[in-house]
């Protein structure tokens, strides 16, 4: 089954855990935990999409309360990046 996702402005685009991964990474998780908890949101995200699509911000909510569990300093990095908004 094929997940998109609804970004903020309204956009559906493909579900991509490499996404995940890299702003896991990105934020300070090791490598183990960054696979586990992107395994972990890419099956709660299938098991979660209406209509075949879930919202950026019900993942970014998912990602962080997992990675709050495993990496508090990580959750805190990952939280407090925002995306650049375009001019």
């Amino acid at each position: 089954m094929s997940i998109r996702v609804q970004k903020r402005d309204g956009r559906l685009e493909e579900f991509d855990a490499n996404k995940i991964r890299q702003g896991l990474i990105a934020a300070g998780a090791t490598d183990q935990e960054a696979e586990n908890i992107t395994q972990e949101v890419e099956n709660w995200a299938v098991a979660n999409a209406a209509k075949g699509f879930v919202r950026t911000a019900a993942i970014r909510e998912k990602v962080l309360s997992s990675l709050r569990l495993v990496n508090p300093q990580a959750a805190a990095a990952f939280e407090s990046y925002q995306k650049p908004t375009k001019a």
